[in-house]
């Protein structure tokens, strides 16, 4: 009963965390003007992530994410609004070729489609890469790249459970304004994070994170 009380007590920790880190990506994302401001608040976001991940918990969660949001404004807009320009041309192409009743044409369509979901995916991934690796800009577009080329399983995986997600927050749009964004991002975090480790995708690592750490604390 005392061990189920511990994580209990440690998903509520982890649901508070979230709260502070989705409202803080919002403040952020509207300090930058929104369009300047969202790419540097995702990636603020990440890195605040990652160091719990890695299990340093003592962490002033304003301040870290204050220090990642300067330090990386201009690369993260530069990477997001690259990455973002690509899926917005190839969705332009894919309305383009679709509206032409041509079988060929339609297939084309289809191999558009499938550039597409990559690039999102590659979207999906790239900060989680920038968060965890100090790389050249054109490094990191390479590696967002061929990530979900070369983990086609956990790619599968994170595509099912964002769409899992997509359907909780429909049934439930009040989830949104709390862990809209923070929770997502867990999720992303959490799939690629052994990746980077060299471990195989692992459904049990999922809930290690709700175990008691030896530094326990949360500052903001």
């Amino acid at each position: 009963m005392q061990q189920f009380n511990e994580k209990l007590n440690r998903f509520g920790e982890w649901v508070i965390r979230l709260v502070v880190l989705n409202f803080l990506w919002m403040g952020f994302t509207i300090a930058g003007l929104g369009i300047f401001g969202v790419f540097p608040a995702t990636s603020a976001l990440f890195s605040v992530l990652r160091k719990w991940f890695i299990g340093q918990e003592r962490v002033k969660i304003i301040t870290e994410f204050f220090q990642y949001y300067k330090k990386d404004f201009w690369k993260s807009n530069g990477l997001g609004y690259f990455f973002l320009l690509v899926a917005a041309v190839l969705w332009t192409d894919f309305r383009f070729v679709s509206s032409i009743a041509n079988v060929s044409m339609l297939a084309l369509g289809y191999v558009v489609l499938i550039f597409l979901a990559f690039s999102l995916l590659s979207i999906c991934v790239l900060f989680p890469i920038y968060a965890h690796y100090q790389l050249s800009f054109f490094q990191y577009i390479i590696n967002a790249i061929s990530f979900p080329l070369i983990n086609s399983l956990s790619m599968i995986v994170l595509t099912g459970a964002l769409f899992m997600i997509q359907y909780i927050f429909n049934q439930l749009p009040g989830f949104i304004l709390f862990i809209g964004i923070s929770f997502p991002a867990f999720v992303i975090l959490k799939i690629v994070f052994p990746i980077f480790n060299g471990k195989s995708l692992s459904i049990h690592g999922f809930f290690k994170m709700f175990k008691r750490s030896n530094e326990e604390g949360m500052y903001y």
